[in-house]
């Protein structure tokens, strides 16, 4: 890290007959009132041809007065197919701004959604600051975006502990200060295809202090497409190589909770009554689920 005022998103990219959506995603980035702002669109294995196509459609919303500035970074390793992590990597790798930021090119921010997330972190301290994002349900055809229905707000939680219990934080929902991170800790687990952010903000939250002021507040829109083409999950059922996957990673979040420790500041933040070293995520989890029962039979008790 080299800059001490420049926000960097990382946008990552994998296929150029998609350009309609990362045209959408890139204005949005480009009406951030947070400034100065550098885009980085990390696209994978684009020929050159594909490169300078997306350049040049991208080229008219930088010629805005004021525009960020936007670099398109290639990402040309062989032999991975998904390589979503891999991307990420690449753009926090060639990031040198303070502020980290990620947004899928399928997504979309408001105006104010930068300058919001800065502001409570330099308010507060905090290496993390979390808003909320609601959800957009659309049709895609030839390009163009059908919404269907109204947004709202699909995601549960409010709190720290509420996203050690489960993810309720989309990748776009939220800005990092890489001033108040440890070394090792923004880097993305390439074996990871689903939930590769929510490793990091695992292992990020359990060891730096968090703020949660702006969950409530949304900041964008998480596009749910119809067709389930751009989610994973499992409300409508998956079987085949897609449910081994998904149980492979459920399997490893659990792993990650049970090894990774909180740090005596966030203990501290969590209210646990004894911090000490080496108490981990899932000891917290198993803390705070026990108390739970214990309130609850005292309640029945009362009754």
């Amino acid at each position: 890290m080299t800059d001490t005022q420049t926000l960097d998103c990382i946008v990552r990219f994998h296929d150029v007959r998609r350009l309609a959506e990362l045209e959408r995603c890139v204005f949005s980035l480009v009406g951030q009132q947070y400034r100065p702002l550098h885009i980085h669109i990390v696209v994978q294995r684009f020929s050159d041809e594909e490169r300078l196509a997306t350049e040049a459609a991208l080229a008219p919303m930088l010629r805005f007065p004021g525009a960020p500035r936007l670099t398109v970074h290639p990402w040309n390793e062989e032999g991975v197919v998904d390589a979503r992590s891999h991307l990420l990597n690449h753009g926090i790798r060639v990031a040198q701004g303070r502020y980290l930021a990620f947004l899928d090119y399928d997504d979309l921010l408001f105006p104010e959604a930068y300058e919001l997330l800065v502001g409570r972190l330099r308010t507060t301290g905090a290496a993390i600051a979390f808003a909320s994002v609601e959800m957009m349900s659309v049709d895609v055809a030839d390009g163009l975006f059908h919404m269907v229905g109204r947004a709202h707000a699909p995601f549960w939680g409010r709190t720290l502990l509420n996203l050690l219990e489960g993810n309720f934080c989309p990748i776009h929902s939220y800005v990092i200060d890489r001033s108040r991170v440890d070394d090792g800790i923004l880097a993305i687990d390439p074996a990871l295809t689903i939930e590769e952010d929510y490793d990091l903000l695992l292992r990020l939250c359990a060891r730096h202090p968090s703020d949660f002021e702006l969950i409530g507040t949304p900041i964008g829109y998480y596009v749910f497409k119809t067709d389930g083409s751009n989610t994973v999950g499992v409300s409508g059922g998956i079987d085949g190589e897609k449910l081994v996957v998904y149980k492979a990673v459920r399997k490893a979040m659990q792993s990650r909770k049970m090894s990774t420790p909180l740090s005596v500041e966030v203990q501290r933040t969590l209210g646990l009554p004894v911090p000490r070293e080496g108490f981990t995520i899932h000891d917290a989890l198993m803390y705070f689920d026990e108390r739970n029962q214990l309130q609850n039979k005292l309640e029945l008790i009362e009754l």
